[in-house]
């Protein structure tokens, strides 16, 4: 598999600089609060970072990754849309829904990279799928508790999820052997555990 075009790869790298500053910016605003919160600024460098990290994943035939980034760009622009009043609520069947196609198109993406990119090893794109899966239904239980509050919430099961698929992810893409797609995934088991503590300790104010 030949490497992506130098543009291709600095696109990634500021991906990974978006996704890298948005756990710094939500970590601040977690310590300050005391407690897991989700400013504006997360979700737009969520989006920013997932545009360019999926368009880099896709010039290394990582489908399952790439479908990942699409699946979690629209999550990171519904929770954008959540700021306004004016957002319609999802309810809990078309979430199910959603979170059901979601699931089956990754597990045809896994198959489309079985097939073609022939130094795929099954065993290892099985394990992006289980990462991807985690790392993609945090948001799903994230939009759902975000929807029944009518604004960005970040349940401790999201951070359990996120840890989950970030360690299978990192070890998927160190496989690899991509520094692009590996960095992506390295501070964010810091940043999971550290709003799992702020998780069990009573907020500021209350």
């Amino acid at each position: 598999m030949a490497d992506p075009a130098l543009p291709l790869q600095v696109a990634g790298w500021i991906g990974n600089a978006c996704f890298f500053s948005r756990f710094l910016v939500q970590w601040y605003k977690s310590e300050r609060a005391g407690k897991s919160v989700a400013p504006p600024v997360f979700w737009w460098l969520s989006l920013v970072g997932t545009v360019l990290l999926g368009a880099y994943s896709y010039t290394r035939e990582s489908y399952v990754l790439v479908l990942g980034y699409v699946i979690n760009g629209l999550i990171y622009a519904r929770n954008l849309r959540l700021r306004r009043q004016s957002a319609a609520a999802f309810g809990g069947a078309r979430l199910a829904a959603l979170g059901g196609l979601a699931f089956a198109l990754l597990v045809a993406a896994a198959a489309r990279e079985v097939q073609r990119r022939q130094e795929a090893e099954l065993g290892w794109v099985a394990i992006a799928l289980v990462g991807q899966s985690a790392w993609s239904s945090r948001f799903v239980v994230q939009w759902w508790a975000s929807e029944r509050a009518s604004e960005s919430r970040f349940p401790r099961l999201f951070w359990w999820l996120s840890l989950l698929g970030n360690l299978l992810l990192l070890a998927h893409t160190l496989h690899l052997g991509d520094p692009v797609l590996a960095w992506g995934y390295m501070p964010g088991p810091i940043v999971q555990a550290r709003n799992l503590m702020l998780g069990r300790r009573p907020a500021k104010g209350d």
